[in-house]
């Protein structure tokens, strides 16, 4: 012979209230046969409502045991307590505890999609709507329904998985009679036609008029127990107590979807607050992105421009000049020869070319129109070596250098200046120093240095030019760093000698300058071979200069400096490396920030919800539900926020870039990482709310106000 379906012994319930002690139960024993329709009545404070609790797994007992088809309850972890309430026991409320906002047929549906079925649900809701005559009412929410039909749904719901036990907690209460007396005559038909075993609450003994056995209960105790009828037999054997768990798939298929639903369900039922809930994540990851796209648009720039100087090129330059005493700037004296040129050309193999230059501050004249311009005397060599191309017109040719011809190349700064942005200045003469030059080409634009000096404000000449007839600078006569200076004058010819070298004729000649009249230059330039060879060609550089100028080999005394550019490269890229990373750390503050105020609204929502996370538990939600569903409202808040900000990010970084003239670089992979960051947050931010959702007793829940 089968267990009872429901046995008690002993069971008390005692709850503590500061420091006293109420007893709700004392010592409660009882057996209810599958089948039996028991309704139990008492006064108010009998106990009613507690061993309705603990039948229906929603309480636990203080003491005694509680058997359910012959298992112990107290045996059970709280997943195989979950199953039970929403497979084997079906709960009907006296305050019917519909989810608000929420259509019949969603209400009704809860406990199979807890269930794990998520097959053919919306057939099954619809047939039981339908059987209590609810079949127009399947979309309606429980605010436009009737108490009768609220109380209807209700019922569906704890029907909706054909459950062996029906517990019915004041059904009745807030019903007129004729609604009342419909209610039991439905319940007592499905327990007369299908073996249902019921136990109602009540304390209207009309309503207990339906039940073939009446128990009363006074302070706790049993006070009568007495059967209105025979028992009926039932014939078929129970199904099994304890519903097995569901295979892993159809467990995590079953929270993923009822956590999403569940999820949407909140934030679209309260949009404004979920709007402003996800303003922080929304402006934290826009932030984040424009400002990422602006430092990495900032830090091209900078590698472009050190890249157009040269990162393979180095810089050979006069010391500082000392007189009485008194020291010059840098580059003031005068110690490097165009011999100096030619030697480091010759003689290192880790140099690919070479060229030399000469400045000075000039007036550049043409027509009505003035610009005030640095003049520079250069070798054909020198755009190679800086790697500038020509916009229009020719380069300088090494005839040009050979025979002191009267050309320039304007730069973009210095042509636009004088003709005007849209004219072609190519073939125009123009006054440098008092000196007609007619425009061989134009320079191609290559914008601010790292020090923010216009590279474009330039007037390049072929360097023999600018010795005979611009810069007047001095020459040196042969041999070594020994400089014997004479005057060279502005307009003074220059007699070439027949080639003695490959070094005085073009086109293997790179210089075009005879030795005996090679002057002082301002600068060397000098390319080594690849960017790898840089440190080689360094030290070739500094060792030939030391020989040729005497110097004591690492006495730190040398009359000139080298500089490597690709360590200035190097610098200005970790400065707008740090200055990216800086700007990135502020932006995502504002992640951080919109992360707390998720878990904040998440904490509230917690509280707002509580007894609908009773509703949830009562009909077969695990924690794990709970826990996944908040954490899901979070995760949800966080992409929608980041997805919105990484448009706007987008969006801002484009404006800034048309606005302000400032380069962008947006990468994929930092508005993925920006995206995925924010859903990072989420999970982060919303575990605490979700966990302590989680952890909610179902009738501590139930009972929230």
């Amino acid at each position: 012979m089968p267990p009872p379906v429901i046995a008690l012994d002993a069971v008390g319930k005692t709850y503590f209230m500061g420091e006293s002690q109420v007893h709700a139960l004392r010592s409660v024993s009882l057996t209810v046969e599958r089948g039996e329709f028991v309704a139990i009545m008492g006064m108010s404070g009998s106990g009613k409502s507690t061993l309705m609790n603990i039948l229906g797994c929603l309480d636990q007992p203080s003491q005694g045991s509680y058997r359910l088809e012959g298992v112990d309850i107290a045996s059970l972890d709280e997943p195989s307590l979950a199953r039970i309430r929403g497979q084997r026991i079906g709960f009907i409320f006296q305050s019917f505890n519909l989810l608000a906002r929420t259509s019949a047929l969603e209400n009704v549906s809860l406990p199979l999609f807890y269930a794990g079925r998520t097959k053919g649900t919306s057939e099954q809701v619809l047939k039981a709507l339908a059987a209590l005559g609810l079949a127009d009412k399947a979309e309606s929410t429980s605010n436009q329904m009737s108490g009768g039909q609220q109380q209807r749904v209700a019922i569906a719901r704890a029907l909706i998985n054909r459950p062996a036990i029906l517990l019915a907690d004041e059904p009745t209460g807030n019903l007129d009679s004729q609604t009342s007396s419909d209610i039991l005559a439905a319940i007592r038909k499905l327990n007369q036609e299908t073996g249902l075993t019921v136990v109602l609450v009540t304390h209207e003994p009309e309503m207990a008029a339906f039940a073939d056995r009446i128990i009363t209960l006074r302070d706790g105790d049993v006070l009568s127990d007495v059967a209105m009828a025979e028992p009926r037999h039932i014939p078929s054997p129970p199904p099994a107590a304890i519903p097995e768990a569901s295979s892993l798939w159809g467990e995590l298929s079953t929270i993923q979807w009822v956590s999403l639903l569940a999820a949407l369900r909140a934030v679209g039922q309260h949009k404004l607050r979920a709007a402003l809930t996800m303003l922080g994540i929304f402006i934290g990851v826009a932030a984040l992105i424009a400002m990422v796209a602006v430092g990495e648009g900032a830090r091209d720039a900078v590698r472009a421009r050190m890249q157009s100087l040269g990162t393979d090129l180095l810089i050979a330059m006069p010391a500082s000049s000392h007189n009485n005493g008194v020291r010059g700037g840098s580059g003031s004296a005068s110690s490097l020869t165009v011999t100096d040129a030619k030697a480091i050309q010759e003689e290192d193999s880790a140099v690919a070319e070479v060229s030399y230059v000469n400045r000075q501050t000039a007036q550049v004249i043409y027509g009505s129109e003035n610009w005030s311009t640095s003049v520079q005397g250069v070798t054909p060599s020198y755009l190679a070596i800086r790697n500038w191309s020509i916009a229009s017109g020719r380069a300088l040719s090494y005839d040009d250098e050979r025979m002191g011809t009267a050309v320039c190349l304007l730069g973009r700064t210095v042509a636009d200046n004088l003709f005007g942005e849209d004219a072609d200045p190519v073939g125009a003469t123009v006054i440098v120093k008092s000196v007609p030059m007619k425009v061989a080409g134009i320079l191609a634009a290559k914008g601010h240095s790292a020090g923010a000096q216009d590279q474009d404000d330039v007037v390049l000449v072929p360097f023999s030019t600018s010795q005979q007839r611009i810069l007047g600078v001095a020459s040196q006569t042969t041999g070594g760093g020994a400089a014997s200076s004479q005057s060279l004058t502005i307009g003074q010819s220059r007699t070439s000698s027949s080639p003695s070298s490959p070094f005085d004729t073009p086109p293997p000649n790179p210089f075009g300058i005879q030795p005996r009249l090679g002057g002082y230059v301002q600068a060397i330039y000098i390319q080594a071979r690849s960017a790898a060879m840089v440190p080689q060609a360094l030290d070739q550089v500094i060792a030939t200069l030391e020989r040729r100028h005497h110097a004591k080999v690492g006495s730190g005394e040398d009359d000139f400096t080298v500089r490597d550019l690709s360590e200035i490269a190097e610098v200005a890229e970790e400065s707008s490396r740090v200055m990216e990373v800086l700007l990135a750390a502020i932006a995502s503050i504002s992640l951080l920030v919109g992360g707390i105020g998720i878990m904040n609204i998440l904490l509230v929502s917690v509280t707002e919800r509580t007894r609908e996370i009773g509703i949830r538990m009562a009909i077969g939600a695990r924690r794990m539900h709970i826990l996944l569903q908040f954490l899901a409202e979070a995760v949800l808040l966080s992409l929608v926020g980041g997805g919105a900000g990484v448009a706007a990010g987008i969006a801002a970084a484009k404006t800034i870039s048309v606005m302000a003239s400032w380069p962008i670089f947006l990468s994929p992979l930092v508005m993925l990482g920006a995206f995925a960051f924010s859903a990072v947050v989420g999970i982060f931010f919303g575990f605490y709310p979700a966990r302590q959702a989680a952890r909610l007793n179902p009738i501590d829940a139930l009972r929230y106000e």
